[in-house]
């Protein structure tokens, strides 16, 4: 249970790491166009916020199932990357179909999983509340 635990602590330290590393990336760049986006229509400065941020959002959430599905494969929890992947997506998004299920011996990263998809959504969807904040604020105002 300790084993589970700690990879599963540190699976999820590293998945909030990197989200914040990709929202300070992400930000860098807008703040980079900054005084373009200005001067910009609202119509594009929407579309340049709503673009990179659904992007960001993407790559993101995508980075996280792949660090839980490497981990599942390399721990030896299943036999090829492919189940590995699709557990993984399936309990990082909390679907949880439940057709593919972890060993008893490692089933508390599931829920380890389905709570860092979690995490990383209610992140995510924080995130793009400002991006879009920010993209409705008056240029003077920007």
């Amino acid at each position: 249970m300790l084993v589970q635990l700690t990879i599963g602590s540190v699976l999820l330290v590293v998945s909030i790491i990197l989200s914040a590393l990709g929202f300070w990336i992400i930000e860098a760049a807008l703040h980079r166009l900054g005084y373009w986006l200005r001067s910009a229509r609202q119509g594009t400065r929407m579309l340049v916020f709503l673009s990179m941020a659904s992007i960001w959002v993407f790559l993101q959430l995508t980075l996280g199932v792949w660090i839980w599905a490497f981990c599942f494969w390399r721990l030896g929890i299943f036999d090829a990357l492919e189940p590995s992947v699709y557990f993984a997506l399936v309990s990082f998004t909390t679907l949880g179909f439940g057709d593919i299920l972890l060993p008893i011996e490692w089933r508390l990263l599931g829920g380890m999983t389905a709570v860092n998809g979690l995490l990383n959504v209610g992140l995510v969807t924080a995130i793009l509340v400002e991006f879009l904040r920010q993209a409705r604020l008056k240029p003077e105002a920007a």
